[in-house]
């Protein structure tokens, strides 16, 4: 006859759950103090944001291409286009939604 002997860690698991989690980052688990769940805070959404790629072009016909991102399309837009060449007025021509709804 054999016998079957069960030890429990510190954790209040049994010796093989804590094999099997010793590897996890977060290590095996534990029981809160007072044996209650203990429930983390949320972190809040991130804000909505819109990435765009913009296709702009001068009076001259020069085109330039810039990414700009902001919470709306047309503030990525607008940021977009304060990386265009200071020496002329830059009219958006077409837009492509990189990231965002």
């Amino acid at each position: 006859m054999s016998a079957l002997a069960t030890t429990t860690s510190p954790t209040g698991l049994a010796d093989d759950a804590d094999e099997d989690t010793a590897d996890h980052p977060a290590g095996a688990p534990s029981p809160a103090a007072n044996g209650k769940l203990v429930r983390l805070p949320v972190a809040p959404a991130a804000p909505e944001q819109r990435i765009l790629y913009v296709e702009f072009r001068s009076p001259d016909g020069r085109s330039w291409n810039a990414i700009g991102g902001a919470d709306t399309v047309a503030g990525a837009v607008i940021y977009a286009r304060d990386s265009c060449p200071d020496d002329a007025t830059w009219d958006a021509v077409s837009l492509n939604d990189l990231y965002g709804e």
